[in-house]
């Protein structure tokens, strides 16, 4: 393969039928498609989702810095060095939120947040668009803070299980990671979910993940369903029927086995700018080389959000 064009994402839509209406803590805006309600104070996603009450997603989108760690990241000590970002998104308190006025191109929130265990400030911009999706634009800026590397940086949301059709523009169709992806073609590929995890592992650990993403969508089937698309630049994700923290055994390895994995009718997606590399010179100790690793200070990334 050889790039031909580099520019191959999503476009903001310039029209549209997106109504607005403020009242007390909710901005409330529908097209339509689609309704939903954000709450200015808290910042915090009230509801997102087709017309007529058609539920899409399960939770919205949250930062996340952590995955579940593999047996390499065991033999270099990972979830001890790194551990301040398993949790690192669980505190955050909104410093401030501006709402913009209603143009042409439609609306805007911005939240800037504080990630309080780790002291780092953490931007989420919401851009609804006219025709009702969202372009989600999320910033840190560890300038100045003496932090480990994140073994990723990205977002993380939950869509109900029957949404298990799977199809993407990147690179497939077996799972691949920044530091293991030579062999694994950009091209359009389709699956269903329940085959993303990787059930090969002798021992749960991160799993089922694509690289180089222009666009994957989740449907069911009636073809409702979900579509991300990377903005500017392309986006990693994964989409299985675990959670990091059903796959995460802690800071030791535990005697357990995918069969041992609770089931569940959700579909657990992230979405990611870049993960740190899974590493394998060998297996007690080395470390990811250095271009797969994330010791940048500032990442910034964005994706649009359309419901189907």
């Amino acid at each position: 393969q050889f790039l031909l064009d580099s520019k191959y994402f999503a476009q903001t839509p310039v029209s549209g039928g997106l109504v607005v209406n403020k009242s007390g803590n909710n901005l409330d805006f529908s097209t339509d498609k689609v309704k939903g309600s954000f709450n200015i104070k808290n910042g915090n996603w009230n509801y997102y989702g087709l017309a007529g009450d058609n539920k899409v997603i399960d939770q919205l989108p949250e930062p996340y810095f952590w995955r579940a760690p593999t047996d390499n990241d065991f033999g270099n000590k990972m979830p001890e060095r790194l551990g301040v970002w398993r949790t690192a998104h669980d505190n955050s308190v909104v410093k401030s939120l501006d709402v913009s006025e209603k143009t042409a191109d439609g609306i805007t929130i911005k939240v800037n947040y504080l990630l309080a265990d780790i002291d780092v400030p953490y931007t989420v911009v919401y851009q609804i668009l006219n025709d009702g999706s969202v372009k989600v634009t999320a910033s840190i800026n560890m300038e100045g803070k003496n932090l480990p590397e994140m073994p990723r940086f990205g977002m993380r949301m939950q869509i109900p299980g029957n949404f298990d059709d799977l199809n993407y523009y990147g690179r497939g169709p077996y799972e691949n990671y920044s530091d293991r992806k030579t062999a694994s073609f950009i091209g359009l590929y389709s699956d269903k979910v329940e085959n993303e995890y990787a059930e090969s592992y002798i021992r749960p650990q991160e799993s089922g993940y694509h690289t180089d993403v222009r666009w994957f969508k989740l449907t069911n089937g009636a073809g409702k369903g979900l579509k991300i698309a990377g903005v500017d630049q392309p986006i990693c994700f994964s989409a299985i029927n675990h959670s990091v923290e059903d796959l995460d055994p802690g800071l030791t390895k535990k005697q357990q086995h995918p069969s041992d994995l609770k089931e569940r009718n959700k579909i657990f997606l992230n979405i990611d700018l870049k993960q740190r590399g899974v590493g394998g010179d060998n297996s007690w100790g080395a470390y990811p080389h250095d271009e797969y690793l994330l010791k940048d200070k500032i990442y910034s990334y964005s994706y649009v959000v359309s419901l189907l």
